[in-house]
């Protein structure tokens, strides 16, 4: 009788313990599923970036020949334009080397981690450094070598400086789409570790 009891109660564990690694693949599964999706705005973020650097190569240089800027300065905005490009591939190709659905959660982790830094440090102290001074070089380009006598340069550098206000702002909102996204991801691993 105690064989049999010891017996069914084995067999009780074994349909347990098959029941919780079921739930756990599940929950994988569902973790990786979400981290895929959110890498989604992390791969938007780039596209965007690899847009406008090579829109920006492109369009310098016909300005250029337009006589609206010098060839210095488009020569600095082409270089300036290829190395967000460059910097953008070098951030990234972490993210895109990942593999979501076989990676361990600590080298997804350790990855998203280092991601959201270097995007954060770019933000503070990568993107002043090149706007600010590019901005102001471009005022001078597009408003004081041109204005007609008689005209105000600043009625010609306002709405570059609001067009580039307003880049800025659309800048911000793709950088911390990207940045929430590897957040979310380190929660998601965060959570999923303390079930």
């Amino acid at each position: 009788m105690e064989d049999k009891n010891f017996e069914e109660l084995q067999n009780q564990f074994a349909i347990l313990k098959t029941q919780l690694d079921k739930q756990e693949i599940v929950s994988d599964r569902l973790v990786r599923e979400t981290m895929k999706q959110r890498t989604k705005d992390i791969n938007k973020t780039k596209r965007t970036i690899y847009f406008a650097a090579v829109f920006c190569l492109l369009t310098y240089p016909i300005l250029y020949y337009t006589d609206m800027f010098t060839l210095e300065f488009t020569i600095v905005t082409c270089a300036m334009m290829l190395f967000c490009f460059l910097a953008t591939y070098y951030i990234h190709r972490p993210v895109d080397d990942l593999n979501l659905m076989r990676d361990d959660f600590t080298t997804v982790a350790r990855v998203m981690a280092k991601f959201k830094k270097q995007y954060d440090d770019w933000l503070l102290y990568v993107a002043p450094t090149l706007i600010l001074p590019w901005l102001a070089w471009a005022c001078h380009e597009f408003a004081w070598r041109h204005a007609p006598e008689g005209v105000n340069p600043w009625t010609l550098a306002l709405p570059l400086i609001i067009g580039a206000a307003i880049g800025c702002l659309i800048g911000y909102r793709f950088h911390r789409k990207a940045v929430n996204a590897a957040q979310d991801i380190l929660d998601e691993i965060e959570m999923d570790s303390q079930i």
